[in-house]
């Protein structure tokens, strides 16, 4: 994609490396909460299915915690394998919440009457005075609406950063790529021409 830096000013394989530890960061978050948290699991109906999905979610976690350690520790030894290998899942998880987040948000969009008369029907259900309730009734057209729009603002903002991020990992990945290229074709043209070589040393 020709990036050169990132955010403008950051050297690629800073970026890649700062990239790699936040995210490592942020899945291991997330995997000490699932595990902190699993005792919920215990109490759902459907305890099969549902201890099914956790252990394959902290599987999955856990793969991107460790690719996300592979970048980080690949950006500071220049290793192009672990970053290879950090730039396949990051961009999986990138595809992944890209048509998830989207899909979430249209479905959202289709059932917004529903999102509606359900609030409107939680509050028929409560105590409240039949002049607040018109009022509040109101606010659930409102608020859904707001949501909406502020939902689609993040999932847009947060897609296309992701995209940014990947990219970055790509050019980092593919610059290692033509690096090792390049020293590969010295040493092959070393051992073709070792006097030529050693020539162009002296001068």
């Amino acid at each position: 994609m020709g990036l050169n830096n990132c955010c403008f000013c950051i050297p690629l394989r800073i970026g890649v490396t700062v990239i790699a530890v936040c995210s490592f960061i942020f899945y291991i978050g997330i995997l000490i909460w699932l595990l902190k948290e699993r005792q919920v699991i215990y109490s759902l109906q459907d305890l099969s299915a549902a201890l099914a999905v956790f252990w394959c979610l902290v599987s999955i976690i856990s793969l991107y915690s460790v690719s996300s350690l592979f970048g980080a520790i690949g950006g500071i030894l220049q290793n192009r394998n672990m970053i290879n290998i950090f730039r396949f899942l990051y961009w999986t998880v990138v595809i992944l919440l890209l048509i998830s987040s989207t899909i979430i948000w249209i479905l959202m969009l289709i059932k917004q009457n529903s999102i509606i008369d359900g609030c409107q029907q939680y509050l028929n259900d409560s105590n409240i005075a039949s002049n607040q309730q018109n009022f509040l009734q109101e606010d659930c057209h409102t608020a859904t609406k707001q949501i909406l729009i502020a939902s689609g603002i993040i999932i847009s903002f947060g897609n296309f950063t992701q995209i940014y991020f990947a990219s970055i990992i790509n050019a980092y990945a593919t610059r290692l790529a033509h690096h090792g290229t390049f020293q590969h074709q010295q040493l092959h043209n070393l051992d073709d021409f070792p006097e030529t070589s050693m020539k162009s040393n002296l001068y």
